[in-house]
């Protein structure tokens, strides 16, 4: 187990520095209920934020309008629950954005936005909704 655990850290941080990540563990849709907001994760490393109601599309995050785009492992859960951590910046939607999501199969992403224009974090964990989540 800790060598899958060590090869696939090593694997993750090879993809560190750019933007269009294959993390198999990070695809799928996962539902904002607050918002009507869906968040998509593609295999092709952009991330889709649209409406849960009507499907349209609200903004695409890729390698064009991000910054500071990290991917790390976590021990939030202990060692039984390993968890991919993505964090970026987006200028034009003034937020940091922080995703975690368990390494193992969860049903659930958990969130943390930033906005500019306030101190308060917006903390949420969403459900899944389809896609991969292996």
């Amino acid at each position: 187990m800790k060598k899958l655990l060590a090869l696939f850290a090593v694997a993750l941080i090879s993809v560190v520095g750019a933007f269009a990540f294959d993390v198999s563990t990070v695809r799928g849709t996962w539902v904002d209920e607050t918002y009507d907001a869906d968040w998509t994760f593609n295999s092709d490393g952009t991330i889709v934020l649209s409406y849960h109601s009507t499907g349209a599309v609200i903004y695409t995050f890729n390698d064009s309008n991000v910054k500071n785009f990290r991917v790390s492992l976590s021990n939030e859960g202990g060692v039984l629950e390993q968890c991919v951590v993505i964090q970026f910046r987006c200028d034009e939607t003034h937020r940091d954005y922080k995703f975690t999501c368990p390494a193992q199969p969860k049903p659930a992403l958990r969130i943390e936005f930033a906005p500019d224009w306030s101190k308060a974090l917006y903390r949420s964990s969403f459900p899944w909704v389809k896609g991969a989540v292996e």
